[in-house]
């Protein structure tokens, strides 16, 4: 009898496992180079229609799979060694679970009999990602007697759970025994890999029943001061769907800088500056719906969040997910529903209701709070407000803009310029908020996309990424990150943290007196460092033209920006002020 050859039995079951990711919908997969994890990195290779990547990091791997099925909607795998570098999808783990993205983590493992043995390399990784996994599946090492159709149900199982509501990271540890991979020739031997997954899971499109949609009706009817809430929206049916609705039902929005609709109305009556307007007291006692309809995820504005949960609205959150999101305690009614077929079905119910009494009025005070901020905002001198106002009016409408974690995405919510037409897709990480992986997730929507892209990070969130920049080397669309160096961490000069004196500066603010210059050079990025707006806003249009990754360092003063921060928004909250009590 034949001695069983493990390293082809190896071989054969990570290709069965790869190729029934791939008959799913996997499309990409980040490859961290490793010993134990040899037979999945050369079956991934060996897999037609995906595309791999290699990055020596597996965090940053792990976020750049990350990004890339935020944007495209179809799930990515990511895989590694045994040990630590398991360890380090964890953060990228945590962000796909909070944000609902389909993330296949495949980590390589020892054998069990190295297990609680003292084997290098070898700790336990069944529950590695526990509470944050919707899956988690260890395959026994291949040559076990197993049928290897068993093995494929459960790969199918997993890619299943990571792919229906709520979507999520899901674990496939996968155990081999040495030698890991055969013979080259014997690899060359092994015929193609299956097209067709062992089972095909349907994913179901939820809508309320008839009770819900009976009762959501006739309570429309009855709103005399109806506000939609635009959150996170998932591409572009979502937001599609979601203005078509805006304007058939003419009740303000206030649109989420991550719905699409923030800079690119597209028709819509947006208030696109209700953040900055809720700074107005007088805004505040007069800005009172009696209904609150809020479609998609999570909004960026805490004030907003604040406000509404301290008026007396019945609050509508409609999502297609079972996640529970109410972080103000103000959601009275959750309808689950799958969003653009949500949209389709109400949009035309509500043509016969009555015309919003105060969309208009509203919509005008915008527009005046739009322009101070033009205003006040479109000097020569170089800032952080100026440079999120550059960038959301150059990058195009069928561009990508990806926005980093503490000041980027919220200068940009409260201060990027609206268009009237569509608007770009904006993405975040706003599942859990880290500033870890920005960079690496910007880059892999990029890379899903093909789109024309921007990034706004912070320095902090720069460091933290910054070997992912080798991510960008060869990319063949354009890519520009804006990289805002204020010397350390801006967003805490406007946390109580700041009053502190004797500490704040070296435990918060955290200068490093850094400049990226040198490690765009090597990395093999394009660099430049305007030295006013007029500049950054030529480097970004030409960047935004020209094919390959570009850093633009936009050097600001971290005190000077809290200054023109608060000056701002006292001549805001004045105007508004002004506005409403003249009305």
């Amino acid at each position: 009898m034949m001695e069983p050859d493990t390293g082809l039995e190896n071989l054969r079951a990570a290709a069965r496992v790869v190729a029934e990711l791939a008959a799913g919908g996997t499309g990409l997969f980040c490859v961290c180079p490793g010993s134990r994890s040899a037979p999945l990195a050369v079956a991934a290779a060996r897999q037609p229609g995906v595309e791999v990547v290699v990055h020596p990091d597996e965090r940053g791997a792990a976020f750049h799979a990350l990004g890339w099925a935020k944007a495209s909607g179809r799930p990515a795998a990511v895989l590694c060694t045994s040990g630590t570098a398991a360890a380090n999808f964890l953060p990228a783990a945590v962000e796909a679970s909070m944000a609902r993205v389909p993330l296949v983590l495949l980590t390589a493992d020892r054998p069990p009999e190295l297990l609680d043995r003292g084997a290098n390399q070898a700790i336990r990784q069944e529950n590695l990602f526990s509470g944050h996994a919707r899956a988690a599946v260890t395959l026994a090492c291949p040559g076990g007697g197993a049928p290897p159709d068993a093995m494929a149900g459960l790969v199918d199982y997993a890619l299943h759970q990571a792919r229906r509501n709520p979507a999520g990271p899901v674990h496939l540890n996968c155990m081999f025994r040495e030698p890991l991979l055969p013979a080259p020739e014997e690899v060359d031997s092994l015929g193609a890999p299956e097209n067709t997954p062992r089972t095909v899971w349907h994913l179901p499109e939820e809508m309320p029943d008839e009770a819900t949609e009976a009762w959501l009706l006739n309570r429309l009817a009855a709103v005399k001061r109806g506000l939609l809430v635009a959150g996170e929206l998932r591409g572009a049916a979502q937001t599609a769907a979601v203005a078509e609705l805006a304007k058939t039902l003419g009740w303000p929005v206030c649109a989420d800088i991550t719905s699409g609709l923030r800079l690119g109305t597209d028709g819509a009556p947006v208030l696109a500056h209700y953040d900055q307007m809720l700074l107005s007291p007088a805004f505040r006692g007069a800005f009172t719906p009696d209904f609150v309809l809020h479609l998609g995820g999570a909004f960026t504005s805490k004030r907003l969040l604040e406000h509404l949960s301290g008026v007396q609205a019945e609050y509508v959150l409609v999502a297609g997910h079972s996640m529970n999101y109410d972080p103000g305690l103000a959601v009275r009614r959750r309808i689950g529903a799958d969003l653009p077929a949500f949209c389709r079905w109400l949009t035309p119910s509500v043509r016969t209701l009555p015309e919003s009494s105060w969309a208009a009025g509203l919509c005008a005070l915008d527009g005046d709070t739009a322009g101070l901020i033009a205003e006040r905002s479109e000097g020569a001198v170089l800032s952080e407000i100026g440079a999120a106002r550059a960038v959301s009016q150059l990058v195009p409408a069928d561009g990508l803009l990806f926005l980093g974690n503490s000041m980027p995405v919220r200068d940009m919510d409260m201060y990027g310029a609206a268009r009237r037409g569509a608007g770009p897709r904006v993405l975040a990480n706003r599942g859990a908020s880290g500033i870890d992986g920005c960079l690496a997730t910007a880059l892999g929507a990029a890379r899903a996309t093909g789109a024309p892209t921007a990034a706004v990070l912070g320095d902090l969130s720069l460091l933290h990424d910054l070997n992912s920049l080798v991510l960008g080397r060869g990319l063949k669309t354009p890519f520009v990150l804006v990289a805002v160096n204020n010397d350390g961490g801006g967003i805490f000069s406007f946390l109580p943290a700041a009053v502190h004196d004797s500490y704040f500066e070296p435990l918060f603010g955290a200068p490093h007196g850094l400049r990226f210059k040198e490690a765009a050079r090597m990395f093999g990025w394009s660099y430049a460092a305007p030295a006013d707006r007029a500049g950054l806003e030529a480097i970004l249009a030409e960047g935004l033209r020209q094919k390959g990754a570009m850093l633009v360092e936009v050097v600001t003063d971290r005190r000077r920006n809290t200054e023109e921060h608060r000056t701002l928004q006292a001549k805001i909250a004045e105007k508004v002020d002004g506005a409403v009590a003249a009305d």
